[in-house]
C-alpha cells in the first residue's frame, strides 16, 4: 500500500494536472453560447430556404449556396434547369449534358446525404460556371453500408429501373449467396432485379444442369434469369433487348465481366477489362467508381464497382422480408407471430425447408443476413 508520502505527492501531481481545467459555470457560459450559435444559423438557413424560387418546388431543398448578390444573373432570379450526374467526383460532378458541375459546400457536408449517379438535379449556370442548387427525391435507389462507417450508407446509384445482378457461371464461382443480398437491398429500394449469368462458355453441360438447380428459386420467385457469354457474344441481344430504354444499374463480384457485358452491349465504350487472379481465384477490380453510360437506343447503364462481399448491416426483419417473399410465403403458418424462423418450435418455415418445399440454401441465407453474419 501507498504511504502518506506517497498518497500526498499523488495529490500535488492530480492538483498540478486540473489546474489548466475551465471552471464549471464558464464550461456552461460556453455550451449556452455555442446553442445560441446554432439556432441562429437554423434560423439563418430557414430563411433562405422560405426564400426559395416557388417554380422548383418540386426538388428537395439542399441548403444551397446562396448566390453573389452582385451576380446579374442571381439578381434576375436565374431558373432552374434539369440534368442527371452520370459521375461523382470530389467537389464536382459530371451530367449527363457533357457539363461538369461544382457542388454546394452543404452537400459536401452533410452526413446525411450525398449525391449519386443517377440523381436528377437542378443546376444554375453563370459566368461560365454551372452549380448543383437542388436534387429532386428518388424514385428508387440502391445503397449499402459503408465498410468504413457502420454509421453512414453508401449510394450506389439513384433512380434506377432495372438493377442487373452479374454473376458467373465459373471463374469466379457462382455464389447465390450474394444474389440473395442484392435481392434485399433492391427490394427496399424499389429496384427491379435481373439476374444475368455470365461466362456460360466456360461450363460443362453437367455444370449447366446444376447451375440450372441453384437459380431455379430464382425463377420462382419471378426474377428474370438470363445466361451470357460476353466472349462467345451469346445472350447479348436478349440481354440488350431486357435492358432497352431504361436506366439500369450493373453490380456483382469482381471478374464476373460487368464491363465485358457492356462492351459488347457497346462495343464503341472500350472498357477495360481484367481477368481472375489465380492465386485466391477472385476477380480484379477494373471499375473504380460508379459511372452512367449513355447507350445508342436511350438506355442508360451505371457500372459499379465489384465487390468482394456485399454486406447488410444490421437488417430490419421487414427489410429482410422484402428480398426473402419465398419464406414469408411459409411464415403465415408459423405457429408464433413473431417467429423469426430459427429455433422455434412448430415453425413452418423450417419445417418446408426441411421437405424441401422452401429452397435450403436460401433459408440458409435468410438466416446469415439475420445474423448479420
Amino acid at each position: 500500500m501507498a504511504s502518506e508520502e506517497e498518497k500526498r505527492r499523488q495529490r500535488e501531481r492530480f492538483g498540478d494536472q486540473i489546474r489548466h481545467l475551465v471552471p464549471r459555470d464558464e464550461v456552461q457560459r460556453r455550451k449556452q453560447k455555442a446553442k445560441a450559435k446554432r439556432g441562429a444559423l437554423r434560423d439563418k438557413a430557414a430563411r433562405r430556404r422560405r426564400d426559395w424560387d416557388e417554380d422548383d418546388a418540386g426538388f428537395e431543398k439542399m441548403r444551397p449556396r446562396v448566390p453573389d448578390p452582385g451576380n446579374p444573373a442571381a439578381a434576375a432570379g436565374a431558373k432552374l434547369s434539369h440534368a442527371v450526374v452520370v459521375g461523382v467526383h470530389r467537389g464536382h460532378v459530371e451530367l449527363d449534358d457533357g457539363r461538369a458541375a461544382r457542388i454546394a459546400p452543404a452537400l459536401l457536408t452533410d452526413p446525411d446525404f450525398a449525391l449519386a449517379v443517377g440523381d436528377d438535379v437542378g443546376i444554375v449556370a453563370s459566368d461560365d460556371v454551372v452549380r448543383i442548387a437542388a436534387v429532386s427525391p428518388r424514385r428508387t435507389w440502391l445503397v449499402r453500408p459503408d465498410p468504413g462507417n457502420a454509421h453512414r450508407r453508401l449510394v450506389l446509384a439513384a433512380n434506377v429501373d432495372v438493377a442487373v445482378v452479374v454473376v458467373a457461371a465459373a471463374d469466379p464461382p457462382l455464389r447465390p449467396g450474394l444474389v440473395d443480398r442484392f435481392l434485399v437491398a433492391l427490394g427496399s429500394g424499389g429496384v427491379v432485379p435481373l439476374v444475368v449469368v455470365n461466362k456460360i462458355d466456360l461450363v460443362s453441360l453437367a455444370a449447366a444442369h446444376a447451375l440450372d438447380r441453384t437459380l431455379a428459386p430464382y425463377a420462382e420467385l419471378g426474377v428474370n434469369v438470363l445466361r451470357c457469354s460476353a466472349v462467345a457474344n451469346e445472350g447479348i441481344d436478349t440481354l440488350r433487348g431486357a435492358i432497352a430504354g431504361k436506366t439500369c444499374v450493373f453490380v456483382g463480384h469482381s471478374g464476373v465481366g460487368k464491363s465485358a457485358l457492356l462492351n459488347a452491349l457497346d462495343p464503341g465504350g472500350h472498357r477495360r477489362t481484367g481477368a481472375v487472379n489465380e492465386h485466391h481465384g477472385r476477380g480484379r477490380h477494373t471499375t473504380t467508381s460508379s459511372r452512367m453510360w449513355l447507350l445508342g437506343d436511350g438506355t442508360r447503364v451505371i457500372d459499379t464497382p465489384g465487390v468482394r462481399a456485399f454486406g447488410l448491416g444490421n437488417v430490419d426483419p421487414e427489410v429482410l422480408r422484402t428480398g426473402f417473399p419465398d419464406v414469408v410465403a411459409f411464415a403465415s403458418s408459423c405457429r408464433f407471430r413473431d417467429c423469426s424462423h430459427r429455433d422455434e418450435n412448430e415453425c413452418a418455415v423450417r419445417t418446408a425447408a426441411a421437405s424441401g418445399a422452401l429452397s435450403a440454401a436460401r433459408y440458409r441465407s435468410y438466416l446469415r443476413i439475420l445474423a448479420n453474419d
